[in-house]
């Protein structure tokens, strides 16, 4: 265990040796999958202990459906009950994560063909997207000591994430990109920091093209922004 705490402080200050020691030692991925879920957890667990519920509702309700009736709405109230926002959060968070755990690894499985000399498989690459996921740990960290300072129980998860893009651009939910530069933050540049040295020990491409490997998801997230 205390490899593996070490190892952290490496993918903060030195990464590229941080991954050169996950690939000599073939380190589990286990440590970082259960430490990232486990920490959506206690997040979740103290955000809804804290939180007013019925406000959260009514926000998410009037963010997601800005056209719907009042009447509309009330009816959707009626069925997002507190328990019923609470476990889609916890268990949507979590399943989201797979999920683009699932598409990061198809993305650098097709991607690193261009290192012939590569020979991580899928499965391989899933679980390095699990260490590129350290810094959510730091990142829900910081939004709990945000929560904890806040008084009258409306706090959005926008809100606790006070390093994101958003804070800068001041988008209004609905705006072209406000998706984006409310998601997008330094811990999200930290996670592609990690990507760029994560390749950069487990292929022999070129700095430039593991610089467009990384590059291309960012690309995605805004285009993604801008249609949806």
């Amino acid at each position: 265990m205390n490899q593996y705490i070490i190892l952290l402080g490496d993918l903060i200050s030195r990464p590229k040796y941080a991954f050169n020691q996950i690939e000599q030692q073939t380190l589990s991925a286990w440590f970082p999958f259960f430490i990232v879920n486990l920490s959506l957890l206690i997040f979740w667990s103290l955000y809804f202990s804290m939180i007013d519920t019925q406000w959260l509702i009514n926000m998410t309700l009037s963010e997601s459906l800005p056209q719907a009736s009042e009447q509309e709405r009330q009816a959707l109230a009626r069925e997002m009950t507190p328990e019923v926002i609470k476990y889609s959060s916890v268990f949507g968070s979590q399943l989201m994560l797979m999920l683009q755990g699932l598409l990061a690894a198809a993305y650098l499985n097709i991607a690193t063909k261009l290192d012939t000399e590569n020979t991580d498989s899928f499965k391989n690459w899933y679980g390095f997207y699990w260490w590129l996921q350290i810094p959510v740990i730091f990142q829900l960290g910081l939004a709990i000591i945000v929560l904890l300072f806040s008084e009258d129980g409306q706090a959005s998860l926008y809100q606790l994430q006070i390093t994101s893009l958003n804070q800068l651009l001041n988008l209004a939910p609905g705006q072209p990109l406000y998706s984006f530069a409310a998601s997008f933050d330094f811990f999200s540049l930290w996670t592609f920091v990690l990507l760029f040295y994560g390749l950069s020990i487990k292929t022999q491409l070129k700095t430039a093209t593991i610089g467009y490997i990384c590059f291309i998801p960012v690309l995605m997230m805004i285009a993604f922004s801008l249609l949806f």
